[in-house]
């Protein structure tokens, strides 16, 4: 086995659900944003195809098959998967519950609570809430949770650390008193027979309030967003960005909504510059375990058109470049577990997946093959 750990984050949509038929039409998948992409300049690399146009459905059982098998045969170690949990209520949860309830499909996997409100923000018009995510501070509420929970976490393949499965949040900060939340999850945790949990805080930019990762045995660094996002990238505008990141979460949510409304065409990153970044300007966070992640060929034009933010310059030469430092660090770090998270598997609407398509087929996971081969 290799001493390094690739493990994706897996997006489970691409299946019709009611809430997007409702919003977006029978029928509706992510595909539908992607097939449906324009160029927005001379080589734009748009509208993104599926090798083979192999536009799959994430209900049917044969796909996943055919996603972990095509993992596993270029030494990626596990996936984590999104999961999207809303005060009891449950969307896109059928191909994760495929996972949990189809032992064939044998390769680790975790989830990732993405533990947003779900709005029609990425459409680029007047936003507008589809599911609302209250965080109900409840115990009621946390044993619901906690209990879908347990039966993937007692599940053998899923991921752990200490025998403590892994579970990552999106924005902690959000969450109505996290720290009794954690507490009591660890409890009830030990209470069926793990260790407890090993929670991750998935850090996308400057954390507001660093305590909350009191709660947390590691924070995970979310490329490209932990990036770019941060103060020593933003150069002149760090005052201003840390003391916006000290507004309440509802301020930020209208400002962001402003930025989007007044913005007036795409934007573009340099993907050597960010890797750089990425790998020289560590985070600031102290005593806690720190995962990185490297990410590929962002471009979301399929979901948010002329108002896109598009990382220019990537391939699997570069890609691979960078995996080889980021590889290098990881196993000088102060983990042992020796982790690193890609983004993405299959995201195709943000134009970041390892899944082959028409222009660079299996180059990406070729890349990630070697580099695993090389620290074997």
């Amino acid at each position: 086995m290799s001493n390094i750990k690739i493990i994706p984050i897996y997006f489970p949509q691409f299946h019709a659900i009611e809430e997007n038929n409702k919003w977006w039409g029978n029928g509706f998948t992510d595909w539908d944003n992607v097939k449906n992409a324009k160029p927005l300049y001379k080589g734009h690399n748009q509208p993104r195809i599926p090798l083979n146009k192999n536009y799959y459905d994430l209900t049917n059982i044969d796909t996943i098959k055919w996603q972990v098998e095509l993992a596993k045969k270029y030494l990626i170690y596990g996936f984590t998967i999104y999961h999207y949990w809303f005060d009891g209520k449950l969307v896109l949860n059928l191909p994760t519950e495929k996972f949990l309830n189809n032992q064939e499909l044998n390769i680790p996997f975790a989830l990732t609570w993405a533990n947003e409100k779900w709005t029609t923000r990425w459409e680029g018009t007047e936003e507008k809430v589809i599911i609302e995510q209250t965080h109900e501070p409840s115990i009621e509420k946390w044993e619901e949770h906690f209990l879908y929970l347990l039966d993937f976490f007692k599940d053998p393949r899923y991921i752990k650390i200490n025998n403590k499965p892994i579970f990552a949040i999106y924005r902690p900060y959000l969450i109505k008193q996290l720290d009794k939340m954690i507490t009591y999850w660890q409890k009830r945790a030990k209470e069926c027979g793990l260790n407890g949990i090993y929670m991750i805080a998935i850090k996308n930019f400057e954390i507001p309030n660093l305590q909350i990762l009191n709660n947390f045995d590691a924070c995970m660094r979310f490329q490209p967003f932990e990036t770019v996002n941060s103060f020593k990238m933003l150069g002149k505008s760090t005052y201003i960005h840390k003391q916006l990141r000290k507004m309440p979460e509802n301020i930020l949510d209208s400002l962001r909504k402003l930025n989007k409304k007044i913005q007036k065409t795409y934007k573009t990153y340099d993907y050597d510059n960010v890797c750089y970044n990425m790998l020289n300007n560590a985070s600031e966070i102290k005593n806690i375990t720190i995962f990185d992640s490297l990410f590929l060929e962002w471009d979301n034009t399929a979901r948010y058109k002329e108002k896109s933010t598009i990382y220019t310059g990537c391939t699997p030469e570069k890609f691979e470049y960078w995996l080889n430092k980021l590889c290098q660090k990881t196993l000088t770090s102060n983990s042992k577990e020796n982790i690193i998270f890609i983004n993405a598997w299959n995201e195709w609407a943000e134009g970041t997946y390892l899944e082959p398509d028409e222009k660079n087929r299996y180059a990406y996971l070729e890349a990630i093959k070697r580099c695993i081969d090389k620290y074997n």
